[in-house]
Parts: structure tokens; sequence; C-alpha cells
């Protein structure tokens, strides 16, 4: 009977025995990379921190698609913004072991997707940033390495993949302002960029006008971070002013309009090009935390915005970042503003309180942080129309900044040389934002000749505000020598964000 059914049967049992190899051997279902509707969908909520709604959509995604191992991709995307934007070391520890399981579970997939090494790339790029966040420099380095690898090998297979070209950009902008204290570890790793090749790398990611719905909707990322390289390390803050409209039709394009990202990005480039006002008006239309992963750092940009014009309702901005946030970078910064404001309303008690807790509460990555405790150590109070005056100036109200200036007596609030170097200073930028350029020269360079050699960032600062006007004027060469001097001024105070910015000055020279 069963010789029989053999017999008969063989072309049926050679069917079922291939499928079963096939079933046991080539587990095709585990090898897929399929970047649907669904996915897309997944995507959107992610970058608008909508973190509950991607989550289900990704659950239903693999009750419909099992072997999609995009959704690994998706899922790390959202512990990468859960870690970076919340700071939080007991996610880190909770979280970490996914990644390695990720990565596993990724390196099964087909190699013939372009969507295999770019998942891989970007599972490391996101660590690696988590990394930096958390201090952990050198692991950071490896992570990035490792991405960078796995993106160039994409290159070479898949040339035409754009989003290859999002990961790459942000690479090679970190490895052209890494400070010079790392430059080992890239050297030993053997990894090198700039600014401008990222920036064109993120450009044509960002122009993308083709019909692959993947791509396009990876635009309002590329934009993103284009504002940010643009608002902090461009020629000019106002390079950024012409990315607003870009980042805001592609924003509605994909429907991520509230996403705090991209207000985050809008505000931030609005509040640093002297555009207060408005910018108050973008950060009034950010989503409560109730349906989104809360981003309190909005809270603080709020905070910065309102008291830029004086208003101390900044008050409850900051206190509410402090209360809410269990992070640590901005803690200390977010303590200093308060000091101000105290200070402001003629209330010293409450100035010097801050002041001691921001000696004991917060992190030290970031300059604001330092440059903060650097002010509680120091004990030195502030001069009042001076602080009015950077305050009004970082809000852009230039004339009414230059007021507190020259309506006051000088010998009224300059009682010491470091009023001094800070008054030219404050005199310099007031008329570098009002483009009297030969008045600011004039000025930036009397607080180089005075502050250089003593311990406070202004000196510094100005040579690197001297080193943009002469770029932007044609005069390469003297704008080499302010950039050169900026980065050999030694401040413990914005350190990292002015030599950052004196070398993409000079990386722009060398172009």
């Amino acid at each position: 009977m069963l010789k029989r059914l053999y017999v008969n049967n063989a072309p049926v049992i050679r069917i079922l025995l291939v499928t079963g190899a096939l079933f046991f051997f080539i587990p095709a279902s585990r090898a897929q990379f399929i970047f649907n509707d669904q996915c897309r969908e997944a995507y959107r909520n992610i970058f608008s921190l909508e973190f509950r709604n991607a989550e289900k959509i990704l659950a239903l995604e693999k009750k419909d698609n099992p072997g999609n191992l995009l959704t690994l991709y998706l899922e790390n995307y959202i512990d990468f913004l859960t870690l970076y934007i919340g700071e939080e070391k007991t996610d880190l520890n909770h979280l970490l072991p996914n990644r390695s399981k990720r990565i596993h579970e990724l390196e099964k997939g087909t190699k013939d997707s372009p969507y295999y090494h770019y998942c891989l790339a970007e599972i490391y790029l996101q660590w690696a940033f988590v990394r930096l966040k958390f201090g952990d420099m050198a692991q950071a380095a490896l992570d990035v390495r490792k991405a960078k690898l796995l993106f160039a090998e994409n290159e070479t297979r898949f040339p035409g993949f754009l989003p290859n070209k999002t990961g790459l950009g942000v690479i090679h902008i970190m490895m052209g302002i890494i400070p010079d204290n790392y430059k080992w570890i890239t050297n030993i790793l053997g990894m090198e960029g700039s600014i401008e090749q990222g920036f064109a790398e993120l450009r044509q990611v960002a122009a993308y006008s083709g019909p692959d719905k993947s791509f396009r909707i990876l635009k309002p990322e590329a934009s993103f971070y284009l504002a940010l390289v643009a608002t902090n390390l461009s020629q000019s803050k106002r390079d950024a002013i012409s990315l607003l409209d870009q980042l805001e039709i592609q924003a509605r394009e994909e429907r991520l309009q509230q996403s705090p990202l991209i207000i985050f990005a809008r505000s931030n480039i609005l509040m640093k090009n002297g555009l207060n006002e408005e910018a108050l008006k973008i950060l009034g239309t950010r989503p409560s935390f109730e349906y989104s992963y809360p981003f309190y750092y909005l809270d603080y940009l709020e905070g910065l915005a309102r008291l830029n014009r004086l208003d101390f309702g900044a008050n409850r901005c900051f206190q509410n970042y402090i209360t809410h946030f269990r992070g640590q970078n901005y803690i200390r910064a977010a303590n200093q503003k308060l000091a101000w404001i105290s200070w402001l309303k003629g209330d010293t008690a409450g100035y010097l309180d801050r002041m001691k807790r921001i000696k004991i509460t917060g992190g030290n990555l970031v300059d604001e942080d330092k440059q903060a405790l650097h002010e509680a150590i120091s004990g030195i109070l502030p001069e009042t129309i001076l602080l009015r005056a950077r305050l009004l100036f970082d809000g852009g109200y230039y004339d009414l900044a230059l007021k507190e200036l020259t309506n006051n007596p000088v010998k009224n609030f300059v009682r010491s040389r470091r009023d001094l170097i800070e008054y030219t200073y404050r005199l310099g930028r007031i008329y570098h934002g009002k483009h009297d350029y030969d008045k600011a020269i004039d000025y930036y360079k009397q607080t180089i000749q005075r502050g250089k050699h003593e311990p406070y960032y202004f000196s510094c600062a100005a040579a690197l505000q001297l080193g943009l006007i002469y770029e932007a004027g044609g005069q390469y060469h003297q704008a080499d020598s302010a950039f050169r001097v900026c980065l050999s001024i030694e401040t413990p105070e914005y350190k990292t964000s002015l030599s950052q910015k004196a070398k993409a000055g000079l990386n722009r020279l060398k172009k």
C-alpha cells in the first residue's frame, strides 16, 4: 500500500519534500525588508513621538508580515528617540539588550536588499548617538565606524539607494566637527569627513522629487538635520532661514506638522536668527504630551524665548523643565536662567539659592551647563544692564539692547575688567546684528585685545564673530586668522561649541 502510494504519487511527494526542505533550511519569511504603507505610517508616528500608536501599527505589521525585518529598525528608532530625548539611565539599562537582539535578527536577512545594510547601519548610528548622550565616547566611535562601513558597502552595492545619504551625511558632519581632544579616536579608526560633504549628501535626500514613497517620507528627517547644521555651523545663521519653507512644506506633505521635532527645528532656526516672536508662535502650537513622548526641552526653549524679551513668565517654563525632565542636560542651565530672573527682579537671595543648586544638580556635558556651573563657582554677580542687553540681543531686539548700553552712564555698570571686556563684546554683537560691520569689527578687536588672556569666553567668541564677518566679506586671510585666534584662546565657557564653529569656518575656507 505504502509502496503503491509512493510510486503513484511521486510528483506530489517530490513537491512535499522540496517544500519541507525550503521550510526548514531556507527561512525566506525571515529575509524580507518591506517598507510598505503600514511601516511608513509607523515611521510617521515615530517621528511625531507618538510611540504608542507606532507600536500598535508595528504589532499589526508583524502579524500581517511576520518576516518583515524592517520592523526591527523602526522599533529601534523608538528606543533611540526615547533614550536621546529622555536621557533616563533606567531606560538605557532596560533597552540596551534590544540592540544586540535586533542586530542578530537583522543579520539573518537577505543581503540582496538595500535595506539589509541600511537597517544595520542605522541601528549602529542611532546607538552611537545614545552612547554620546550618556558620555561613552569610545563605544560611540566604534558604533559610528561600523555604521560607516555598512553605509559604504551599501553605496557600492546599491549606488542609487537614496536613504544611505542621510546616515552618511550625518557621519561626515560628525567627523568634520569632532573636538581636537577626540581626534585620536577617528585617526585610529580611519574615519574622515567634512561638514560640506555631509551637507551635500543630506541635500540630495531633502531635494528628492521622485515617485518612491519610502524615499519621500525621509525628506523631513534630512531637512531636520540640515536645519540643525545650517543654524549652528554655516557661515551665516540666515542660511537656515531658507530651509524653513522647505521644512514646513515637507512636514505638511508627510503629515508631520505637529511633530515636536519639526517644531523644535523651526523654532530653533527662528530664535538663532533673532526672530523671537515668531519662535514663540511656533512653540505655542506644540501638542500636549497626552499622546506623544514628552519632549520637555521645548519647555526650556520657550523659557529662553520668553526671557529674551524680559518676560519673567519664563520662570514657569524653566521650572516645568526642571520638575519633569529626568535627564541631566540643561538642568544647570535652567537653574541659571531662574537665578537671572531672580536677580533682575532684585531678589538676591533667590539668585544665590539657584547658584547653590547649580553646584549640586545636573550634568556637565553641554556648554550651557558648563557655563552655568562656572558662574556658580566664580561667585561673580552679574551686572544687571549687561545681562539685560545680552538677553535682548539674543531675542533679536537690537535697538532695545543698544539702549541698555548707551542710555546709562558706563561707569554705573562697568566696574571691573570683566565688565569692560563684556561691554565691548556686547556692543560688537549688537552692531553685528544691526549690520554695522565697521563698528562691530572695532568692538570685537577691542574685546580680543583686552580679554585674550582672561578666563572669560568673550574674546574667544569675538574672534569667531570677527572671522564670520571677514568670511562673508570675502576677506579670507583675515577670516582664517580670526578663526585660528578663536581656537587658540582657552576658556572654560562655551569652548566646545566655539571651537566647532571655528573649525567649520576653517573647513569652509579650505574649500
